[in-house]
């Protein structure tokens, strides 16, 4: 009934659809999850009922990765079409696998610009358009407030790594750039990008006309280059402290140029074997000892990459876990509905000792009615 308290949990539980594009441009991430909150403990469980990676038609890839370079006519463009071309198809996934009406969509969006330094972000993939046509409530730009209140605006997930993923030591998740989220040793999450990942593999290899190094053959077949490797780890990024977050800039202005040089004067695949070993180095560096890591991401698919983190941590006692294939794949897009979920309810999305934000946030915006309007 309009007007009515809905902001408590149902006995069913909530639907939420999440939506999330990575900076990889490999397809759209569609998650369809259940949440329920315990209303003693407000410990929160959830169930997947569903999960698919939508393929970007060859034309619409084509624009999202070259999106940091269309004028802003051209970028306003994108952004409804990214949205037309989602609501489309995310609504024929769902009557195709029988998924109910969600409550409310949370949609990541697909990042064009990432500068929380200068006070800004941009993803593309206009909500009011995805509310139009698929008739429910949408969040997006849930990056936006946190940046504004002096935050990074990354890492989101987090906040899920703690309340719904808690029982590992350490998240790790391995996508375009590689992420770390744990508690430190006051109890509190703290999280960060490391470096580059797949971001960077799926780069050098599209220079001879790949879309990925599938099952890291190449690099595998390949030599590290130390004098790259050195390069790499000596860029200032990597000695800042925490908080702090990377966009796509980032690789093309710092670590392509050293690729560029290498590729020149060195095979594709010792390149490759040298991107590996500056992923595991990043990513092992900041692992503590004996840690129970969850590794999700299309990395986490990567043998060769998984073989370079093992061999990283061999005396340190690191316990990698790889989940089954849905939560690999699917596990951000499941963040990013329970994201909306919560920003929809009116209750925070994001963790300060996380972003550096002054303050906790509830942030996106919302296309159409909350809880207490149904």
């Amino acid at each position: 009934m309009r007007g009515e308290d809905n902001s408590r949990c149902p006995l069913d539980g909530w639907h939420a659809l999440g939506l999330m594009s990575g900076t990889s441009v490999d397809g759209l991430d569609v998650a369809s999850v259940c949440f329920k909150q315990d209303p003693q403990t407000l410990a929160w469980s959830f169930t997947m009922n569903a999960f698919a990676t939508l393929p970007y038609p060859e034309a619409l890839r084509d624009q999202l990765w070259h999106a940091m370079t269309l004028g802003a006519e051209d970028l306003m463009r994108l952004d409804t079409a990214w949205a037309e071309w989602t609501a489309e198809e995310v609504e024929a996934w769902m009557n195709r696998v029988e998924v109910s009406k969600p409550h409310v969509v949370g949609s990541h969006g697909h990042t064009v610009f990432h500068r929380p330094d200068e006070g800004w972000t941009c993803q593309i993939g206009h909500g009011a358009v995805l509310h139009a046509h698929l008739g429910v409530p949408v969040v997006s730009d849930l990056r936006s407030l946190d940046v504004a209140t002096g935050g990074q605006g990354a890492p989101l997930v987090p906040l899920a790594d703690q309340m719904l993923f808690g029982h590992w030591d350490v998240a790790l998740n391995l996508g375009g750039f590689a992420n770390l989220s744990m508690d430190n040793a006051t109890g509190t999450r703290v999280a960060w990008d490391v470096g580059p990942a797949n971001l960077l593999l799926n780069r050098l290899v599209q220079t001879v006309g790949l879309d990925m190094d599938r099952d890291g053959a190449m690099a595998a077949e390949g030599s590290i280059l130390p004098d790259l490797l050195k390069s790499w780890q000596a860029l200032p990024f990597h000695v800042q402290t925490a908080p702090k977050s990377l966009g796509r800039e980032w690789l093309e202005q710092k670590v392509w140029p050293h690729a560029e040089q290498a590729l020149q004067a060195h095979s594709l695949n010792d390149v490759l074997a040298t991107a590996v070993a500056y992923a595991s180095w990043a990513v092992a560096r900041d692992v503590p000892i004996g840690s129970r890591v969850l590794v999700t991401g299309g990395g986490a698919c990567n043998p060769t990459l998984m073989a370079a983190l093992r061999q990283a941590t061999l005396d340190r006692d690191v316990t990698w876990h790889v989940p089954e294939e849905t939560l690999v794949h699917g596990k951000e897009a499941l963040v990013f509905a329970w994201l909306g979920l919560l920003r929809w309810l009116g209750q925070p999305n994001a963790l300060p000792s996380v972003t550096g934000a002054r303050m906790a946030t509830s942030g996106g915006a919302l296309w159409g009615v909350g809880p207490r309007g149904l």
